[in-house]
């Protein structure tokens, strides 16, 4: 028997997905095609539900589960974390009921708890990855998957993450949320300092699009933060202590007054990752902080 097998054998009625958007879609989709069974399926709206319930195989969904008997062995919670508590609060506990996980990044397993008041079969699962629609087939390959709560359902749902294609995590709360909160850095907060870099383009007179410009770039600085430290990935004029540029660019800022701070965030925890390479040339580090810490 294989270890996937071996999995399978655990879920014998299979999983229950309530929440079809992109991530609850993407897991339906992974699960069913690695010989998982996909039990039932549940969505606020029904559109998206019954596609996924199409494409599983699935011949029981709706909006809400009617009956106890619906529910797979586990349960996954795939709602946006303003909802989670909402529907635990809706559902109440079921008596010989399922496992429950969530889905959440930030949130810890302990907010199942009215599910489960002993604490036993439940969990979260967060997959550190970003699902849309294009990637939905792939999104689990190699990507990591934390693990927090009952430490047995724990065990039985990491040989399925490993089955899936994904690799398992086990973390405590505290750790979970500091997964999350590191993603955001090098995930969400990229989004916004794209948008300041079109901004900076467009108060100064120029229509082209920051993505087409600077997109070989970035692709280029995105594969060394890959496979070296940051540090050693650093180029510009900080790195370089060169604050005859760093003036140059203040100086344009003037006119961009709300890109100044975060210019001046940016540039100082840049220089602190700069000051950790031992053979760059420090002599003008103490000039470029004043820049960057300048509040007139």
């Amino acid at each position: 028997m294989t270890p996937s097998e071996s999995s399978r054998q655990q879920f014998p009625r299979g999983f229950t997905i309530i929440g079809t958007g992109r991530l609850g879609s993407s897991l339906a989709l992974r699960l069913h095609s690695k010989g998982y069974h996909v039990r039932s399926l549940y969505n606020r709206t029904l559109e998206s539900c019954v596609r996924m319930a199409s494409l599983t195989g699935t011949d029981i969904h709706g909006t809400f589960p009617a009956r106890p008997e619906d529910l797979g062995d586990v349960v996954f919670l795939c709602l946006p974390d303003d909802q989670i508590g909402a529907f635990v609060n809706k559902m109440g506990p079921v008596k010989d009921g399922p496992a429950w996980v969530h889905t959440s990044g930030a949130t810890p397993a302990e907010v199942l708890l009215p599910l489960s008041p002993s604490g036993t079969g439940i969990a979260a699962m967060h997959p550190v990855q970003t699902f849309t629609i294009k990637n939905r087939d792939t999104a689990f390959n190699q990507c990591f998957v934390t693990l927090q709560g009952d430490p047995e359902l724990c065990g039985k749902l990491k040989k399925m993450v490993e089955a899936i294609g994904a690799r398992p995590l086990l973390v405590d709360s505290r750790q979970k949320t500091a997964i999350h909160l590191a993603a955001v850095y090098v995930c969400n907060y990229m989004a916004p300092l794209f948008s300041a870099s079109q901004n900076l383009l467009r108060n100064n007179g120029m229509e082209v699009r920051a993505r087409d410009i600077f997109g070989p770039m970035v692709r280029q600085a995105m594969e060394g933060l890959l496979s070296h430290p940051p540090a050693e990935v650093l180029t510009g004029p900080v790195v370089r202590g060169d604050t005859g540029t760093i003036d140059r660019h203040l100086e344009v800022l003037a006119d961009s007054p709300d890109l100044l701070p975060l210019y001046r965030m940016l540039g100082k925890a840049t220089l602190e990752l700069a000051r950790t390479l031992e053979t760059r040339d420090q002599s003008n580090d103490d000039e470029m902080l004043k820049r960057f810490s300048d509040t007139e």
